[in-house]
């Protein structure tokens, strides 16, 4: 979060990189919006589900390098790939890990390494999925420029990409979901109004089971038919 800050403040930019799954796209879209609105220069890359799979790849990291990232920060993605996380480092960028998957006994050579998996077996917080990680560092670094209660305006992303990612839900992470469920019934986010007037379903009565049957699968399909860099782009825009 200190580095975040410090990325903002001296206007640096950052390159968030996300995955293509559901639990993916909400988590870039989480951290898009909060660094946007905090006034940070950032941009994101998702790679290809058919030419690239999962992780972050050094051709595609290369083009984000010449571009002239200060950070790459990562959601989702990131807890394996010490190789592209040492290439990047080799190349004068900083890298901030946020995920959940299982890591490597050895883990990656980042600035920082944020995962629940890391947390003790009977945390509250330890069934985060990636956009759950992505939100406890949002809430954090809204803090530090005196917006604490900003985040909870992504809760909606995060009720979205928990159930999406098939989360055990219980302790803190239920409690997130809860609200989540309540903020997406209010939501003004015109994207995800959008999704749920396509899906038939009425924000009102929204539950867990019309996230994981009508809109998740929705925003998983993108990544699976073409780029799901559309999915980002139809959770944070702002342009009816």
């Amino acid at each position: 979060v200190a580095r975040l800050e410090e990325v903002i403040r001296r206007q640096e930019l950052v390159g968030v990189w996300g995955d293509f799954d559901a639990d993916g796209v909400t988590s870039t879209a989480l951290l898009m919006e909060s660094l946007r609105e905090l006034g940070a220069q950032a941009e994101f890359y998702i790679p290809d589900r058919a030419s690239e799979s999962h992780g972050i790849h050094i051709p595609s990291l290369q083009r984000l390098i010449s571009r002239g990232i200060r950070v790459l920060l990562t959601c989702d993605t990131g807890s394996t790939d010490s190789t592209a996380i040492s290439y990047a480092r080799g190349q004068g960028v900083d890298v901030i890990v946020t995920d959940h998957h299982d890591p490597t006994p050895l883990p990656p050579p980042a600035l920082a390494f944020v995962n629940p998996k890391l947390l003790p077996e009977l945390h509250p917080l330890r069934e985060l999925s990636g956009v759950g990680v992505a939100y406890k560092l949002s809430e954090e670094l809204y803090g530090r420029f005196n917006q604490p209660d900003q985040a909870q305006q992504q809760l909606d992303l995060v009720a979205i990409g928990q159930i999406a990612d098939v989360s055990v839900l219980k302790q803190d992470v239920r409690y997130l979901v809860q609200r989540g469920l309540i903020a997406i019934r209010g939501t003004e986010r015109i994207g995800l109004r959008a999704l749920m007037e396509v899906a038939e379903v009425d924000p009102l009565g929204v539950t867990e089971q019309h996230i994981g049957f009508a809109l998740a699968p929705r925003l998983n399909a993108l990544g699976r038919l073409t780029e799901a860099t559309a999915a980002v782009e139809l959770l944070t825009t702002r342009d009816v």
